[in-house]
Order: structure tokens, then C-alpha cells, then sequence
């Protein structure tokens, strides 16, 4: 899977390793699965990443990012 800026992708679901704790998190600020995120851009070494979602942005980091399974809107990664 490949993220990268201007791209926009659906959660799915989270990984199974995901901690109750960041799962409440992600929750309460609108990461629920069917929720579309927007791709905004990477910070200068490529940790962390801006991520829209609802027209708000967060700092999600790489690993943070990972715990969340996506798939990409319109059918093709990049779309």
C-alpha cells in the first residue's frame, strides 16, 4: 500500500495490535471505520503525516498510521 500525498483512502478497521487506549482516541476525533481520510502531506524526513479528516487536520505518525487498515477511495491506490 502505498500513501502518499493527495491521496485519499476509507478505514476499514484497525489492526487487531491496536491498544484500547489509542482506539478510544482515534475514535473520538472521527477515525470510525467508513470515515475517508485525506492524505496531506509528509514532514521533511517522512514522519509524521498530516492526515484531513472531516476538516481537521492531525499528526498521525508512520507507526500511528499502520495501526489503521485503508483502503484507497475511487478503486486505485493513488486515486
Amino acid at each position: 500500500m502505498l500513501i502518499k500525498p493527495g491521496t485519499q483512502w476509507r478505514i476499514t478497521g484497525f489492526q487487531s495490535d491496536l491498544s484500547r487506549l489509542f482506539s478510544r482516541k482515534l475514535f473520538s476525533l472521527g477515525f470510525v471505520p467508513g470515515a475517508v481520510i485525506d492524505i496531506v502531506r509528509f514532514a521533511p524526513l517522512g514522519d509524521p503525516a498530516e492526515v484531513r479528516i472531516r476538516h481537521t487536520s492531525y499528526a498521525l505518525r508512520k507507526s500511528e498510521l499502520a495501526m489503521l487498515r485503508l483502503e484507497p477511495v475511487n478503486g486505485g491506490e493513488g486515486a
